[in-house]
């Protein structure tokens, strides 16, 4: 009874600290969401306290003065291409390199890539995105994005490859498919879950990514969201509504997609890391 009482004690201490743990971690995104409908008068002399009323002035003046509205469409055309571009190459090169080829020098230069730090390719990519005149333009940033994700989507789609039964090749032989068909009819359906995974890690680190769209584009027209919202730094004064609300646009579509998609994320890197 005594060791039933500690267990069920520690339990409840357990989930209340995961509780604790999740309430704490909400508290920017209540702030920033609070100050969004708020002005720097009632932000500096009230930060913590709700808004006296609800207005959509800074959303308003974000989404169209400060253009925002262009910067999230920008964000979102380099993430989604980025996403289908990252879940192709790297679900087909698991499956050459685990079920078909055995080249360890290829997995060992995909493992090269893993220790670079992102902050060394910032320069020879910016020469060569100049070079090829892809300065300020998605196809540039889409390029860098996919091959800079590429190694951390290739092993974490060839831990869930691995587990899945040769006998479907094996099946997929006999019936007369390729190598061709037998990914795209057999393989590639198994794994969706795998590739659900890769593709929001893929849109997650292209639509929160700074540095390289900084480097990359100059002109406002072609600016992401991260640099549309750095925009709203003043150089004297910011107001920092404007800003909370700039970062609302940010920040609500990758916590949809990640509600979307939770389900099959945590699958897949729990099947990733057992199965690889």
């Amino acid at each position: 009874m005594t060791h039933n009482k500690k267990t069920v004690a520690f339990s409840v201490a357990k989930h209340m600290f995961f509780v604790f743990y999740a309430l704490l971690s909400l508290v920017p995104f209540v702030w920033v969401l609070s100050s969004s409908f708020k002005d720097n008068t009632a932000i500096f002399t009230q930060p913590f306290s709700l808004p006296a009323t609800l207005s959509f002035h800074n959303y308003v003046q974000a989404w169209g003065s400060a253009n925002i509205g262009s910067y999230f469409f920008n964000s979102f055309v380099i993430s989604i291409i980025t996403v289908v571009a990252q879940a192709m190459i790297v679900s087909m090169a698991a499956y050459i390199l685990t079920r078909v080829l055995n080249a360890p020098a290829i997995v060992s230069y995909l493992t090269i890539g893993l220790m670079v730090p992102i902050h060394a390719l910032l320069i020879p990519n910016f020469i060569i995105m100049r070079d090829l005149g892809l300065m300020n333009n998605k196809l540039g940033l889409i390029l860098i994005y996919t091959a800079v994700n590429t190694s951390f989507g290739y092993f974490l789609m060839s831990g869930y490859m691995q587990g899945i039964p040769r006998e479907l090749d094996e099946a997929a032989t006999i019936d007369g498919a390729g190598y061709i068909r037998t990914f795209f009819s057999v393989i590639f359906p198994v794994s969706k879950t795998a590739i659900a995974t890769v593709g929001t890690f893929a849109f997650l680190n292209s639509w929160n990514e700074f540095l390289f769209a900084l480097v990359i584009n100059t002109r406002l027209d072609a600016m992401t969201i991260t640099q549309g919202i750095n925009n709203l730094r003043g150089q004297y004064s910011t107001d920092f509504g404007l800003l909370c609300a700039g970062l609302m646009f940010a920040i609500v579509p990758v916590i949809i997609m990640y509600v979307l998609l939770q389900e099959q994320v945590v699958k897949g890197m729990t099947a990733g890391a057992v199965k690889g």
